[in-house]
């Protein structure tokens, strides 16, 4: 049996060197000795897609309300990204968002997005990260499982290199688990003698094709991000976005028999495809920067372990090992760091005791229950979709949402609501308010706007003209 009658915070280790491995290893450096991160892949010294994050060559849309939380965690990050070359637009004015009941409505806001790649992101997050000073980095070594018993980790089983010959045990006091959407760290208490943990899937049979692209110079338009969002009976959709160095990133998103192919003769005909010519129209003037790359592991996943079961005290989930989303709705870097910092609230206030896991891991559920209905809610509405029969809640739900994108095309007053929303600025509950449901179910008291009415028989966003 592993003895823990003492609760050392010498050392603490941390499985992944990705967004949710970072930020918790950033917030274990102020209650542990050591901080250990251990990476399987190499890391890139710049900022470049590698194979330990393969939704990476995606298009990562960074919410604002994710990006203050890791402000907070990382002083420095936001000016940081701006000094890379990360660009800025208002959420506003200059994103064109393609409901399936039209253009949203736009007018001036302050929600100012900052846009960046996945790359970018992850390695500034590395920078600053690393500057501290009791955090250490091994890369090149993989995780294999747990010493300890059910009760108490001990430490982690470690293979070294490719080839993977040489393995060793590294001591820890408390272990996390950040490896993300593939990690099989929820598994590795089954071999201590822990019941195996329940996983719920909801699997809308996404796929994805991005690719990046040279803005020309002086592109006439009054956007600056576009989203066209798939639905009930559109299965096609896309994003673009402005990243550093003057580039797009486009990410092509279908359902079902609808998913694009990885070809890139294929990229720029399916653009075409979809419900407005805006996204293709900007990509038959820029010049293309990379190959088209494609995926298909969207499906979201919980698996959180059941409070009233065995399981390591100093043994926790966090990121996507714990709770993963379609990428569709960029929730994943906010999720992260809402959870390394609730990581720091617990540390705070709690020793770290037998019971530390099961409680930490009760308030990621709940930190993290919005995130998973506002996905669930709009995948569940999809016949191509694999999970559970949505609840008479959430089908009640599901029409006063379409409610909402239809007064969103006419009233910006509700727009902004969701804007709020979408950026996790504010909880999904606030769009139930008083003054935005009566904007939403009494036309009455939503003011006519011909600019978007013409935007939505013509397949154009408000400010532009057939």
């Amino acid at each position: 049996m592993a003895t823990h009658s003492t609760r050392s915070r010498q050392r603490a280790l941390v499985v992944g060197a990705g967004m949710a491995g970072l930020l918790t290893a950033r917030i274990l450096a102020d209650h542990y000795d050591t901080v250990t991160l251990i990476e399987q892949d190499l890391l890139p010294d710049t900022p470049h897609n590698r194979r330990g994050v393969p939704q990476s060559a995606h298009l990562h849309g960074l919410l604002i309300g994710g990006r203050r939380t890791m402000e907070a965690l990382l002083p420095g990050f936001t000016d940081q990204l701006l000094t890379q070359g990360a660009p800025t637009f208002d959420f506003g004015t200059q994103f064109a968002l393609l409901t399936p009941y039209g253009w949203a409505a736009r007018s001036p806001s302050t929600l100012i997005g900052i846009s960046a790649s996945r790359p970018l992101i992850e390695w500034t997050v590395r920078q600053l990260v690393l500057t501290v000073p009791n955090i250490t980095l091994h890369q090149g070594m993989r995780v294999t499982g747990l010493t300890g018993d059910a009760a108490w980790v001990t430490g982690v089983r470690l293979q070294h290199g490719p080839a993977a010959r040489s393995e060793e045990i590294l001591r820890a006091d408390l272990v996390v688990d950040g490896g993300g959407r593939g990690s099989s760290g929820a598994h590795w208490p089954t071999v201590l003698g822990c019941p195996p943990v329940p996983a719920t899937i909801i699997d809308s049979r996404v796929g994805y094709a991005s690719r990046t692209y040279r803005i020309p110079t002086g592109y006439p338009t009054d956007w600056r991000a576009c989203y066209v969002q798939t639905g009930p009976q559109r299965r096609r959709g896309a994003a673009l976005l402005p990243i550093e160095d003057g580039r797009w990133i486009v990410t092509l998103i279908g359902i079902g028999p609808e998913r694009p192919s990885g070809r890139d003769d294929d990229f720029l005909p399916y653009a075409r495809s979809l419900a407005t010519p805006l996204i293709a129209d900007a990509l038959t003037t820029a010049t293309p920067l990379s190959g088209v790359t494609s995926g298909r592991s969207t499906s979201s996943r919980r698996r959180i372990p059941p409070t009233n079961t065995p399981w390591p005290g100093n043994y926790l989930l966090t990121g996507d090992s714990l709770c993963c989303f379609n990428p569709i709705y960029a929730q994943g870097m906010t999720a992260a760091a809402t959870q390394a910092a609730l990581l720091e609230d617990c540390l705070h206030h709690r020793p770290v005791t037998p019971g530390f896991a099961r409680h930490y891991h009760h308030r990621a559920a709940s930190r993290t229950q919005a995130l998973w209905d506002m996905a669930a809610l709009t995948d569940l509405q999809h016949p191509e979709t694999r999970g559970p029969d949505p609840t008479r809640t959430q089908r009640l739900l599901a029409r006063y949402l379409a409610r909402l994108q239809q007064a969103s095309t006419q009233d910006p007053a509700v727009q902004h609501a969701f804007l709020h929303v979408f950026n996790l600025l504010r909880p999904p509950a606030t769009l139930l308010s008083p003054r935005t449901a009566t904007r939403v179910l009494l036309p009455a008291h939503r003011p006519p706007d011909q600019a978007s009415c013409t935007a939505h028989r013509t397949g154009l966003p408000p400010g532009k003209t057939p």
